[in-house]
């Protein structure tokens, strides 16, 4: 018969070998996790490295829309980042970029545009996926801005009246109403009332006050989620593509920050040119509206952009040397 010191010894073992044994596994799991977590990373550099790459280069090509290949990854674009997973890549304040807050999917479509008021300021790029369909209400200038958007672009327009017979088609749906005095009184169909909120929304376009509201969709109903500014039709598409009005306020900062900055040196221009044309018939139409265009009201801004055309038309028929 064994001793009692001799059974504790061997159950003392045993306890020892699995306490052995758990810290083995940890480590080896740890190790595992750890390398997955350096993987992802890895590949969340890549992606971004490359999205800042994509972002360049459609920047710059001007009414082209291109269909770019991206890995199945969840990427999250605001105003002024961008990011994969935990790992996040800066959008600098010189680049204005409107994206949905979530793009998903293998193919993005990259978009941009010519922002004038009324010389060149800069260009806006324009993010989206062929999950996302955009459905002009068509009255104002819905016709217009859908035909402005590149046909590879998930699109349809339909009539006021024909709203409620709408139906799921298994995308994220973007309404986009023109000078609607109530969105929230629209009802929509029970098919696209049963969609989760978070993948319907819409903007109403007010084009008496240049304004744009914000709308979410609630059960069958939109209620609204903020109102902003805008200046001519790529902000109205920059609104159309943007996931939210916070996203989209702090673009259109960047915009008018940039008009600031532009029209300081169209304002020198214009004064070497009144040095330089004294005493001709030119000199009369040699000034600019002196605003600051990062605080001003729209009616101001679209005031100065008014006066800046005329003169420039005066100035072009006098065979005189244009402003811009």
């Amino acid at each position: 018969m064994k001793s009692k010191k001799g059974v504790i010894g061997v159950q003392f073992n045993w306890v020892f070998i699995l306490i052995a044994g758990v810290l083995i596994l940890l480590f080896f799991g740890s190790l595992v996790l750890k390398g997955r977590e350096v993987s992802d990373i890895a590949i969340a550099e890549t992606i971004l490295t490359n999205m800042q790459t994509i972002m360049t280069g459609a920047e710059v090509s001007v009414r082209t829309i291109n269909p770019i290949k991206i890995p199945d990854k969840e990427i999250k674009v605001s105003c002024d980042s961008i990011a994969v997973g935990k790992v996040s890549s800066p959008i600098t304040k010189n680049k204005i970029v409107f994206a949905p807050g979530v793009i998903k999917g293998r193919t993005l479509l990259a978009w941009a545009l010519d922002w004038n008021a009324p010389y060149h300021v800069t260009n806006f790029l324009y993010l989206t996926t062929p999950n996302i369909r955009y459905i002009f209400i068509n009255s104002g200038n819905a016709e217009e801005l859908y035909h402005i958007l590149p046909d590879t672009i998930n699109k349809i327009i339909v009539e006021p009246d024909h709203i409620t017979n709408i139906k799921d088609t298994g995308n994220y749906l973007r309404f986009i109403f023109f000078n609607n005095p109530e969105p929230e009184d629209i009802v929509l169909s029970s098919d696209i009332g049963k969609i989760p909120d978070n993948k319907v929304s819409a903007i109403n376009v007010n084009e008496n006050f240049n304004e744009i509201e914000f709308y979410k969709k609630s059960g069958a109903k939109f209620k609204s989620a903020g109102n902003a500014i805008y200046l001519g039709n790529p902000m109205i598409l920059g609104a159309m593509f943007s996931g939210n009005s916070r996203d989209y306020k702090c673009n259109v900062e960047k915009a008018f920050n940039k008009l600031n900055i532009v029209s300081q040196v169209y304002e020198r221009r214009t004064n070497a040119l009144k040095r330089l044309y004294s005493g001709t018939g030119c000199i009369s139409y040699y000034s600019t509206p002196i605003i600051d265009y990062s605080k001003a009201s729209i009616a101001e801004i679209k005031s100065a952009i008014n006066s800046i055309e005329t003169r420039n038309i005066y100035l072009q028929s006098s065979s005189c040397p244009t402003i811009y």
